[in-house]
């Protein structure tokens, strides 16, 4: 497989113009699947890629919005499961306005989730993390291809950028980028990878709003990813031993 270098990723209240540390040899953009796979094929693509606003916050939200779109308050304490009505600015003319809800965190390590691939010097030590979530467009045009900024938090402070594949997808974790294209009310499965300093442990995931404003957060449970089981067990496909008999 390929190799696996490392651009730093940590950062301090960051903001969301930053689109995520590189991984930088061999490996690809990775997109969540999406409901809306099969709904464009037969329609000509005239929408733009993300909603076009006038460059004036909203009085009432920190970024403009739809009139029907109420943004969830910057410092929102959230649960697993629950859903973050969100906005960031990708270009100074665009605003992007989605429903996320992030669904659970997964703890790894290289062993469980990166086999096959060379894990530089650089990573050795660092400790992976899959953040699985879902985002739903609630604009009023379609958007695509775009790395939701979700962060990972950690101390309470610092924030870490998720990862981003190029040239090889990464089956495990594909990536936290919308799909090429996501029509209003349409939804997409996203997972962020992150790579946590040794000694650091990730306590939320976060979404970053503009200027000085408090992050929205998501906490839960944090579980354990657990290596599937090989062949090398004695099983059989369809589960019985090598010898026959149920065990």
């Amino acid at each position: 497989m390929a190799l696996v270098t490392l651009v730093s990723s940590v950062t301090t209240r960051a903001g969301v113009a930053l689109l995520g540390g590189l991984l930088a040899a061999g490996l690809l953009v990775g997109c969540g699947g999406s409901d809306d796979d099969g709904d464009d094929k037969d329609t000509p693509d005239a929408e733009p890629s993300a909603t076009a606003t006038s460059t004036e916050p909203a009085p009432t939200g920190y970024l403009p919005v739809p009139d029907d779109v109420t943004l969830t308050e910057p410092g929102a304490l959230l649960g697993f499961g629950d859903s973050a009505t969100i906005a960031w600015r990708p270009r100074q003319d665009t605003v992007v306005t989605l429903d996320v809800s992030v669904d659970r965190i997964d703890k790894t390590s290289y062993k469980e989730s990166f086999e096959g691939w060379v894990i530089t010097q650089q990573m050795k030590g660092q400790v992976p993390y899959f953040v699985r979530a879902t985002a739903t467009n609630v604009g009023d045009v379609g958007i695509g291809s775009l790395l939701v900024p979700v962060y990972a938090l950690s101390d309470g402070t610092s924030m870490y950028e998720p990862l981003v594949f190029r040239e090889e997808a990464f089956e495990p974790c594909p990536g936290g980028e919308l799909p090429k294209r996501l029509r209003p009310g349409k939804s997409a499965d996203l997972c962020f990878v992150y790579l946590l300093p040794e000694g650091q442990e990730l306590s939320a995931a976060a979404f970053d709003p503009v200027g000085e404003l408090e992050p929205i957060t998501w906490t839960g449970e944090i579980t354990a990813i657990e290596k599937p089981k090989d062949k090398k067990d004695g099983r059989k496909k369809d589960g019985r031993k090598k010898d026959g008999k149920n065990g």
